[in-house]
């Protein structure tokens, strides 16, 4: 088998026991080159009962509650071919190590795109993509990565492998696993391959930029929207984010509207879009022709920095005005945020407590109040000294969700266990 071990520096976040069977003093990562090698490596992995973390580019293995214990990374890295493309039926295969940016320059060449964004700065992979499930400030134009799965190949804890969907539009047969899958993080099985549907590239992308203050661009934000204006984007951002975007020589906050399509519709939109934003109260508008580097900016800046605080708060659109209170409630100069107005997404980036116990309380207080509103509140990255005083995902439904379908896919636990916190789950509530 060509499978290559290599072994992992321990770390704070994957916490290491001796197996029952077979004792490994750190942990393996292995990379597979074929479906059939990762079949095997969970058939290994199953004998010994080894616990495994799937990985793509690694950027996402601290999220979640912290891990039981770690033996096994198994790495997508070898699974890197572009299967294929078939641009008549806008529908495109790849194995899960490809990564986005090179998945996306591949269908460029026949002038279709998978228009996703998710927090990201070149490394991400489209396996990891799908496992995190995580959308982008482009969300509210194009929607999430389960919206584009159509088909998938994953290979389960015991090695055995599982199709799910189809590799035409139409075949939506078992479409729903694609889905169950997508935003599992990696506690339910390896993706190994995916196929998805693709949407034409715009011809023209413009982003019109106004400055001012929060209260009035929320405001501006949803007019254009109730205009039926259709952007791609529509992301109000925080006056220090905005002045890490390069825009901003101020630290007023900014509202991002991001048009695409024809040329006419999309001229039409902008000038539209401006006449509306200008009796909105904004300080400053500009539009920007050449928008591609300040979304990419975007994405890199949502990654947020390791060891800090990052948490994603999803609300009902028509409430991001008073999720949006509770943050600058407690806010500082130095916070950054990004919220999405059309889908009420809000990432707030770099909270950064010096004393844990205040961070806990801080962020405790803050998910009461959210869920108050009807909405869920997740932490995606922490320091270490607070992984496990916590909860991740709070009252999170998704994450409910995983915790009872993780007991009919993976009854060992052997994925990723611990991460959805408490995996113990009567079967017959699943």
């Amino acid at each position: 088998m060509g499978t290559a071990f290599h072994p992992v520096a321990p770390s704070p976040h994957l916490p290491v026991a001796p197996s029952p069977h077979l004792p490994l003093p750190t942990p393996l990562r292995v990379s597979p080159a074929s479906i059939e090698e990762t079949c095997e490596v969970m058939k290994l992995a199953t004998r010994e009962g080894w616990n495994v973390v799937p990985s793509g580019a690694g950027m996402w293995l601290e999220v979640g509650n912290p891990l039981g214990r770690v033996d096994l990374i198994v790495s997508t890295a070898r699974l890197n071919r572009i299967l294929d493309h078939e641009p008549l039926d806008l529908v495109a295969s790849t194995e899960a190590g490809v990564t986005l940016d090179a998945f996306n320059q591949r269908l460029d060449e026949g002038g279709q795109w998978l228009p996703l964004d998710p927090p990201d700065d070149g490394r991400a992979t489209i396996g990891g993509v799908v496992a995190t499930g995580v959308s982008g400030a482009q969300r509210c134009g194009y929607g999430q990565p389960r919206s584009f799965v159509i088909g998938m190949r994953v290979v389960l804890a015991d090695g055995r492998t599982v199709k799910a969907g189809g590799r035409v539009v139409k075949n939506v047969a078992g479409y729903d696993l694609c889905k169950l899958f997508t935003g599992s993080f990696g506690t339910l099985g390896i993706i190994c391959e995916m196929t998805f549907k693709l949407r034409p590239l715009p011809a023209k992308q413009v982003t019109l930029i106004a400055a001012g203050g929060p209260a009035y661009l929320l405001e501006a934000a949803r007019n254009v929207y109730q205009a039926g204006l259709l952007p791609a984007g529509l992301e109000l951002v925080s006056g220090r984010l905005a002045n890490e975007l390069g825009g901003a020589s101020s630290l007023e906050a900014q509202l991002l509207i991001r048009f695409a399509g024809i040329e006419n519709t999309v001229d039409y939109q902008v000038e539209k879009a401006a006449t509306i934003i200008k009796s909105s109260g904004a300080t400053r508008i500009e539009i920007n022709e050449s928008d591609r580097a300040l979304w990419r900016r975007l994405q890199e800046i949502s990654l947020g920095r390791s060891g800090a605080t990052t948490i994603r708060m999803n609300v009902k659109p028509s409430q991001l005005k008073d999720a949006l209170n509770l943050i600058e409630a407690t806010n500082n100069d130095s916070r950054r945020w990004h919220a999405g107005v059309g889908d009420g997404r809000l990432r707030v980036i770099d909270t950064v407590e010096n004393n844990p116990a205040e961070c806990i309380r801080h962020l405790t207080t803050l998910r009461q109040a959210v869920e108050a509103l009807g909405g869920s509140l997740v932490i995606e990255n922490m320091p270490a000294e607070i992984g496990n005083k916590i909860d991740s995902w709070g009252h999170n439904r998704a994450a409910d969700l995983m915790r009872r379908v993780k007991q009919q896919l993976d009854p060992s636990r052997l994925f990723s266990t611990g991460r959805f916190g408490n995996e113990t789950v009567n079967s017959a509530s699943a």
